[in-house]
């Protein structure tokens, strides 16, 4: 076959492999086959101008190399394309790692190289033959980038990590990250502070790495607060998990761990251990823990111990470090607070002071459950501030939110009567601020003021009728019979 020959069947091959490489990839990265095409154009240029130079001469050898190594590397980008990044390609193998490919496209081209050499008739291994003193120098210049080159083929050959695993490769908080990229470089992580590290992968593959993501995405995340040594250990550590019970991310299985530690001038250390499904949420579910633990003391009645240590001051230095005026927050009176509720307007003194020995204040963080389904109770909740939302199961089906409360309702009416259980259960959707009242204060209050339980009857009325109309379509006859129960409950605890 002549030469002119050899060149119109290379280029007719190049082209019938480019066509199939955009017809083969996704259609996200068809735009990949532009490479084939830029090198095909640019053979049949250096072509043309070619023949436009005499037969003998360095710039013809030039240009027969450019063409050559241009017709040869757009027929090897579309073997390539085809055989790695095509859909058929992916849909039998898995994907190759970024090094990978970067590895075997230099040997395409090392190899495309090679050929475009002899075609222009130069011999490659006369080449190589007399610069080895050039490749000895090179390959020291090289060596570091050489080092990483061949750490990260070894953690390809045994991967310790993939990408998206979460992996500590040193101390400090920037000394962790998500697994981004592994190329024939360097390892690229982004850390929880959204900081995008590239470490060496000699560094990489000297490192002790830690992988939060083997063998199972579950992390078992510490913490410590530390309590008051006046309070029970066990009443603190069933405060603590109660909290853990509820908190969005934290495990049930394995459980979480509260454990005494050590005494401290403050009070008690106790360590906290719980598990997450993600490294990323550990932050976050932290910051949730210590917020909501708040306010279950604050409702427990109990305050973070401060430091023993005395100091004395003169009376004048006292005076300077007063508190501000409105540096406090400071409430309303209880007995202030009940002659506000709907349903105990304008009743009179002695009624409210039936009510303050059975009445506290109780504060709850956005996403708290308040009351729950199926425990006892025996209290009326009075929603001063914030909102809630109650959840139920209807017909055996899972819990779906039946209703939504504002502050001045009340919920927790159906377990006054203490042989009830809770029948929903009712969650904050806004940091609130309730009154609960027992029953038995209730009950006390209602001997003297027969008005109150006809207004809260009523007020109970209502907002049935108002819920069984905005779940007409899912109303049936039991949930009416549900509502006359409930409200003839109520009319017999107070009888």
């Amino acid at each position: 076959m002549t030469a002119a020959g050899t060149g119109l069947f290379g280029a007719a091959l190049a082209t019938l492999l480019m066509v199939v490489a955009f017809v083969v990839l996704p259609r996200g990265e068809r735009y990949l086959a532009r490479g084939p095409l830029v090198l095909l154009l640019l053979h049949l240029l250096v072509v043309r101008i070619e023949d436009t130079l005499p037969p003998e001469g360095l710039g013809r050898q030039f240009l027969s190399f450019i063409a050559a190594a241009a017709i040869f590397g757009s027929i090897a980008r579309s073997i390539f394309l085809i055989g790695v990044l095509s859909s058929i390609a992916r849909r039998f193998t898995r994907p190759w790692p970024r090094i990978l490919r970067d590895l075997l496209q230099g040997f395409l081209y090392f190899g495309v190289a090679l050929l475009a050499l002899r075609t222009a008739g130069v011999e490659p291994t006369s080449l190589l033959a007399t610069s080895a003193l050039l490749t000895a120098v090179i390959g020291l210049s090289l060596q570091e980038t050489l080092g990483n080159l061949f750490a990260g083929l070894s953690l390809q050959a045994q991967p310790p990590f993939s990408v998206g695993d979460w992996l500590q490769f040193a101390e400090g908080p920037d000394g962790t990250g998500r697994v981004l990229e592994i190329n024939w470089r360097a390892t690229h992580l982004v850390t929880l502070s959204e900081i995008e590290v590239i470490v060496p992968n000699g560094v990489i593959a000297k490192a002790a790495l830690k992988n939060f993501s083997r063998p199972t995405p579950l992390v078992r995340h510490s913490t410590s607060v530390i309590f008051s040594d006046a309070v029970s250990p066990q009443r603190l550590q069933e405060l603590v998990q109660r909290v853990l019970a509820d908190l969005p991310g934290v495990l049930a299985a394995p459980a979480p761990l509260v454990q005494l530690g050590h005494f401290v001038e403050r009070g008690a250390t106790y360590n906290i251990r719980y598990f997450v499904e993600d490294y990323a949420r550990i932050e976050p579910t932290e910051g949730e823990f210590r917020k909501r633990l708040w306010y279950e003391l604050r409702r427990a009645q109990l305050e973070l111990p401060a430091n023993r240590s005395r100091v004395e001051a003169t009376p004048a230095i006292i005076t300077s470090l007063r508190d501000p005026p409105n540096l406090a927050a400071s409430e309303k009176p209880l007995n202030e607070r009940l002659a506000q509720v709907d349903f105990l307007a304008g009743v009179s003194p002695e009624v409210i002071e039936r009510l303050l020995p059975g009445t506290s204040s109780a504060s709850y963080a956005p996403g708290e459950v308040i009351i729950r389904a199926g425990d006892p109770g025996g209290e009326l909740f009075v929603l001063e501030r914030g909102s809630v939302e109650v959840l139920a199961r209807r017909k055996g089906g899972p819990e779906a939110r039946v209703a939504a409360l504002s502050a001045g309702q009340f919920f927790g009416e159906a377990a006054l009567n203490s042989d009830e259980l809770r029948s929903a259960t009712v969650r904050a959707t806004a940091e609130c601020q309730v009154l609960v009242i027992s029953a038995a204060s209730l009950r006390a209050a209602v001997e003297l003021d027969r008005a109150i339980a006809e207004r809260l009857t009523a007020r109970l009325a209502t907002r049935l009728v108002e819920l069984n109309q905005a779940l007409a379509e899912h109303a049936d006859g039991d949930e009416e019979r549900r509502s006359l129960q409930l409200i003839d409950m109520v009319k017999r605890f107070f009888a």
